[in-house]
């Protein structure tokens, strides 16, 4: 049978006492490749072992953004939404409703056909979740300034801080996104000031819900796996 591996503590053949083995870091380095383990082994100052380490301490930090980035996207989507319907309609994403632009207009299209191919009827709420998150960032780009974040948008953050406007919302909606792309590619994020990173994340949260930013800091495991 196939034993588990505990990543603090490699099984035997998998170790020595010194740590891993040539041969397993030799293996290991062919199936991450070369390039990938190219920022740990500069941060290690070339050393295999400690570049794989470091490889895996990344992967925990990737995964224990997830309940924040979900949290986010989740809330802001909704409360996008909830703002929209209330200003243009709970069809606002339909032609010539809202005035919506390209790329948002193909965005919406892409996920009708998404959920036709998949024999379900377009709802306002399966287009919603069927939207990617470049989407509800990109609707809060200048071009919107008047027509969007006037009279519907800028309601969707309620509690955000004075003299932050549609453009400090859209950077800090883009910076998430940024983060949130790099965790979902796999690239290394431990090189950055995770710590601000999540913080940030949950502060936007704040802007739009200060009960539900709390109860997914609350839930978060975050400062737990950036303090090991």
């Amino acid at each position: 049978g196939t034993e588990k591996m505990n990543p603090d503590q490699p099984l035997r053949g998998f170790s020595r006492p010194t740590g891993y083995s040539p041969e397993v870091v030799t293996a290991l380095e062919r199936s991450i490749s070369s390039d990938r383990l190219s920022t740990y082994l500069t941060l290690t100052s070339v050393d295999s072992e400690a570049a794989l380490k470091l490889y895996v301490k990344n992967t925990r930090l990737s995964e224990a953004f997830y309940p924040a980035l979900q949290g986010l996207e989740v809330c802001l989507r909704n409360a996008v939404h909830r703002e929209m319907s209330d200003r243009f309609g709970e069809q606002w994403f339909d032609d010539t409703v809202a005035p919506l632009q390209h790329p948002l207009t193909e965005m919406i299209q892409k996920a009708r056909d998404s959920l036709a191919a998949d024999k379900k009827d377009a709802t306002p709420g399966r287009i919603v979740a069927e939207l990617n998150f470049g989407f509800w960032v990109s609707i809060f780009g200048p071009k919107y300034d008047t027509s969007l974040w006037v009279p519907a948008l800028r309601h969707a953050f309620p509690n955000r801080p004075k003299r932050c406007e549609r453009k400090g919302v859209s950077g800090r909606l883009n910076a998430i996104r940024r983060l949130r792309n790099r965790v979902a590619h796999h690239e290394p994020i431990l090189h950055r000031n995770v710590a601000q990173d999540h913080a940030q994340i949950i502060d936007a949260l704040d802007w739009m819900c200060p009960f539900t930013a709390k109860w997914v800091a609350a839930h978060s495991r975050f400062d737990d796996v950036n303090g090991t």
